[in-house]
């Protein structure tokens, strides 16, 4: 598992059955105004998991976002153990924090690629290679992420929570997690490109639910306006995540594309 993760990112070829989620963490995700939360960057097949190098090198956007403020604070250092940055807010409210991490490339067998396409609901992507004869042939891929969270510091503005970004994939928080209780539940709109993105699979879970490798508390389709709605049936640390693939053409070293995005928060 460790020699998994450190080549993982490392961004060299690894060969395996799944990829893992990847996903900002707060600690904590709730906080006074002038106290600092770090935030810090988990690669894992289980959630929480744990933090992984911040490596500013891979990270092409950092942004923190409140009411309509936007700061790019992409240069900010990490913590002595490079564990993760500190975020200190001087306003209550709700603040958005997003990571775009760089693409990096991977390769798998043929039969395990097609049971993690399957796995994340790709069907499109395994109908077209069973299509072209490949369902045996190893899955070259590249992958990027574009993941967010949220971060309450009380009463305030919750205008960050539903702003639009502009990541190549982006799940947008249609509704204040931070508003939300047990037994509610919280609606994401799905945009790719610029565009709603209809019938991808959205999975949620949440801290406790499982140990085991990809096991998610949730998961639903989109529907024709890019939304999905996650029952939040627990307290705790949520994770909500989905995956976006493509075929390429005229690329030497992938024949594949996947976008990754995520969002995290807390629930009372």
């Amino acid at each position: 598992m460790r020699l998994s993760l450190l080549l993982l990112c490392m961004g060299v070829f690894l060969q395996a059955v799944r990829a893992h989620d990847c996903f900002l963490f707060a600690n904590p995700f709730r906080i006074k105004t002038g106290v600092a939360t770090k935030i810090a960057i988990h690669i894992h097949d289980q959630f929480p998991g744990q933090h992984v190098k911040w490596d500013g090198a891979r990270i092409l956007r950092f942004e923190h976002l409140y009411g309509s403020m936007r700061s790019n604070v992409i240069g900010t250092k990490p913590v002595a153990d490079s564990s993760g940055v500190e975020l200190r807010v001087t306003t209550g409210g709700v603040h958005l924090v997003a990571v775009d991490w760089a693409p990096r490339l991977i390769e798998i067998k043929g039969p395990d690629f097609t049971k993690y396409l399957k796995s994340e609901g790709l069907d499109q992507i395994v109908d077209a290679r069973q299509k072209r004869g490949e369902s045996e042939k190893p899955g070259r891929e590249r992958y990027s992420r574009y993941i967010k969270t949220l971060v309450s510091a009380g009463e305030g503005s919750d205008q960050a929570v539903s702003t639009v970004l502009g990541q190549t994939i982006e799940l947008v928080p249609l509704e204040n997690p931070y508003k939300k209780k047990k037994g509610d539940s919280m609606r994401f709109r799905l945009i790719f490109r610029g565009k709603l993105l209809a019938d991808a699979l959205v999975a949620a879970t949440y801290d406790g639910h499982s140990r085991t490798a990809h096991k998610y508390a949730y998961s639903a389709r989109t529907d024709a306006n890019g939304v999905v709605s996650v029952p939040l049936s627990h307290t705790g640390v949520w994770l909500v995540r989905t995956v976006h693939m493509l075929p390429v053409q005229g690329e030497k070293e992938f024949d594949w594309e996947s976008w990754w995005a995520s969002v995290t928060f807390e629930i009372k």
